[in-house]
């Protein structure tokens, strides 16, 4: 026995014995079960070695087992977190909580140790009782709660006590359901908060999150290896993780045997094979063909179908000579001119600007057609001058080639260009 435990009075004795013995006055209870706790757990670690006689049935029991175990683990290291806060035994130590709960528990991961300090900060306010009702009987795990409660942080400032109230309970009915996965709890968490927060805070908080985008790059021991350090803002996450999901990602065996790379190999490349295949065909899907050349043929030309000068997609100028040689290994897209040069099409019904007319804006703006920007034209996006939501129609004389950033910046501010055979000027 000890600290004055008698475990078997908890486990085999009546619940009238349980209960007297949990409120003998100056009695360390916790100390006994978990010294139990411990000792039991040192057999455990002894009976894996008898792991291959057990059964697959046996083997799905212990994982639940487990669960359970590390749920009931949890929910203690809140209770003595909570109570070591509310003797102020962190300050005494002229520590945060979150250090002195790491100083004691160098085990535990930092992001598992600032949820534990989350969940004890804030179900101190008596708004969150609820949520400190369902971590105490199991209903809500510590993890799923810090979760919340960040989400409940951002709304509670714009919120109505009244309102606030409710929006516990959402959050805490969607997660203390089991079969809700982290990414449905997400969904509803981000669902609340585009609600509650004003639109104006919204958009801040959606153009601070833009601006934190980033790439930084590093070498690495001699400089044989380069670290690149993404910080991407939810759109960009999103392309990056599709291509880390995409099976270009996935395992590739071959006839040697399974594919040797590791999971971050894998991810790697498959990073590289879309980066390199963008490179290599930045106007579309690569084909065989090493060049694509913009033949430039004037209507008094077109009958006698003459191979004229030719140009490059960044304006240098191809004499005949070198426009006949490269056409042995390039596609020709013949471009129609009118009898001033202009580019003659006609409009495109569909939303999205053709091939043909990608390469005539290539040839018209030359690049980004923002004031000042010499993106070019190969990485830019065909934009609609008058919107196509705003019935705008897909012609040379309504797209103008925008680079990603000057797109985002255009649309932000609802800017309006005009737009001749020639060029186009933007209306800043």
């Amino acid at each position: 026995m000890a600290d004055g435990w008698d475990g078997n009075v908890i486990r085999g004795g009546s619940p009238e014995e349980a209960l007297a013995l949990l409120h003998e006055p100056g009695l360390a209870v916790l100390g006994g079960p978990l010294g139990d706790a411990a000792r039991s757990l040192d057999w455990a670690e002894l009976g894996t070695q008898f792991l291959p006689r057990a059964g697959s049935g046996d083997l799905a029991g212990h994982l639940q087992t487990l669960g359970d175990l590390r749920s009931s683990l949890d929910r203690v290291l809140v209770a003595v977190a909570t109570e070591a806060e509310t003797r102020g035994l962190p300050d005494e130590a002229g520590l945060s909580l979150y250090d002195w709960v790491l100083a004691q528990c160098p085990w535990a991961a930092p992001g598992e140790v600032g949820d534990l300090v989350r969940v004890v900060k804030a179900c101190a306010d008596p708004a969150h009782a609820p949520i400190r009702d369902a971590l105490a009987t199991g209903g809500l795990p510590v993890r799923r709660a810090a979760k919340v409660l960040r989400a409940l942080q951002r709304v509670k400032p714009a919120t109505e006590p009244a309102v606030y109230e409710q929006d516990v309970q959402i959050l805490l009915e969607a997660a203390s359901r089991p079969e809700f996965t982290d990414r449905d709890l997400q969904a509803v968490t981000d669902k609340l908060i585009s609600v509650a927060l004003p639109a104006r805070e919204a958009k801040a908080r959606e153009q601070a999150v833009r601006e934190s985008r980033g790439v930084h790059e590093s070498s690495l021991a001699d400089g044989s290896l380069v670290r690149f350090v993404v910080t991407c803002e939810p759109e960009g996450a999103a392309y990056f993780r599709q291509v880390m999901s995409s099976p270009l990602a996935a395992p590739a065996p071959d006839a040697e045997g399974p594919d040797p790379r590791t999971p971050t190999q894998r991810r790697y490349d498959a990073l590289i094979a879309v980066l390199g295949r963008g490179v290599g065909a930045p106007a579309g899907s690569p084909g065989t063909a090493k060049a694509k050349l913009m033949l430039l043929v004037g209507l008094d030309d077109l009958t006698d179908m003459l191979l004229g000068d030719g140009s490059t997609l960044d304006g240098r100028h191809l004499t005949p000579t070198v426009v006949r040689k490269l056409a042995c290994q390039a596609d020709l897209v013949p471009m129609i001119l009118g009898k001033d040069g202009e580019l003659l099409e006609t409009v495109t019904p569909t939303r999205y600007a053709t091939e043909k007319q990608l390469l005539g804006l290539y040839r018209r703006d030359g690049h980004c057609s923002f004031p000042g920007c010499s993106v070019p034209p190969q990485w830019c996006d065909a934009h609609h001058v008058i919107w196509w939501s705003r019935g705008g129609k897909t012609c040379l004389l309504n797209l103008a080639l925008l680079c990603g950033r000057h797109h985002t910046i255009v649309h932000e501010k609802d800017l309006t260009a005009t737009i001749t055979e020639t060029g186009v000027t933007w209306h800043l």
